[in-house]
């Protein structure tokens, strides 16, 4: 499936809807910002609630990004393929002026950064279930977000050793989970997605609700100064190698969801990224299973 096939529509499609529900407001701690979900149905607001209730928070009138839940009345925004759940979709991204739009098999949606605002219009079938697509959804809002003011949301592990954090990105089957799983020391924040965003002491990572499928220990929240990054390799032997910096840069471009392909519209996505590189160089890790590669990594 092109991942242009099935544009998102015009903001104007979302003026009619109604609201998906009387819920009370729900707020979510993504890093320090907060999305106030506005238009929940009580069911899932309280999946919601459960799957992200070490981030709960209020649902504050200002200082917010709000996002209003609409009903859309439809069933997937995207054919069905055939199978039980829906395969992994790269989202459908537009542009319509300042205002990014999305789609995806359960939910189509515009968001404003500029304005801390934006829609999302949930289909009425289970395909994709409501929480999967509200969490996609927050996922492509923080990860414009994090480009907004210089910094990424990268697909890749994040760990807490020694009051800092290291990031371990790599595709899907790289190991990031594995790599969690197996760590001897450490703190995980995700196994999945790790918000990287400036400061005036330098690059921080902030713990967000996306943790993955990492399920030991509670979550870990806070802000923590960035260690190291690395790009994981498994091997039979853990050993730490130097990265060009070209190859850096191209590494965490291809760990950039939801705006690798936007560089044409938003060329800061790769000023930040050369940024992030140029005060942490990136190293590639080999790691063995033994979960004895923070070893090399002090030793490096």
């Amino acid at each position: 499936m092109g991942i242009n096939r099935y544009p998102p529509p015009p903001r104007d499609y979302f003026r009619h809807l109604p609201v998906r529900g009387d819920a009370p407001d729900l707020g979510v701690e993504v890093g320090s910002w907060i999305y106030r979900l506005e238009g929940l149905d009580l069911a899932l607001r309280a999946t919601l609630d459960a799957h992200y209730r070490p981030f709960i928070t209020a649902a504050r009138s200002e200082g917010c990004h709000r996002v209003r839940v609409l009903e859309g009345g439809v069933d997937p925004y995207l054919p069905p393929d055939g199978t039980v759940r829906p395969r992994f979709h790269p989202l459908t991204l537009g542009w319509e002026g300042d205002l990014l739009k999305v789609r995806s098999y359960g939910f189509v949606g515009w968001v404003s950064i500029e304005a801390s605002e934006g829609e999302i219009a949930l289909s009425r079938s289970e395909y994709e279930r409501g929480e999967w697509s509200m969490e996609n959804y927050l996922r492509v809002c923080t990860a414009w977000k994090a480009v907004r003011e210089g910094g990424v949301l990268l697909h890749g592990a994040s760990l807490v050793r020694a009051g800092r954090a290291w990031i371990f990105m790599g595709p899907s089957g790289s190991g990031k989970s594995t790599l969690a799983t197996i760590s001897r020391t450490g703190k995980v924040v995700s196994d999945d997605l790790t918000l990287v965003r400036p400061s005036p002491s330098g690059f921080r990572v902030e713990a967000t609700p996306f943790r993955g499928t990492y399920l030991g220990g509670e979550p870990l929240k806070g802000s923590f100064p960035v260690g190291g990054i690395c790009r994981i390799l498994q091997n039979k032997e853990n050993r730490v190698s130097p990265c060009p910096p070209d190859h850096a840069v191209a590494n965490l471009l291809a760990s950039s969801p939801f705006v690798v392909d936007q560089m044409e519209r938003s060329p800061e996505i790769l000023a930040n990224l050369k940024a992030l590189t140029a005060t942490h160089p990136v190293s590639y890790l080999h790691f063995s299973l033994d979960g004895s590669f923070w070893d090399v990594l002090r030793d490096s």
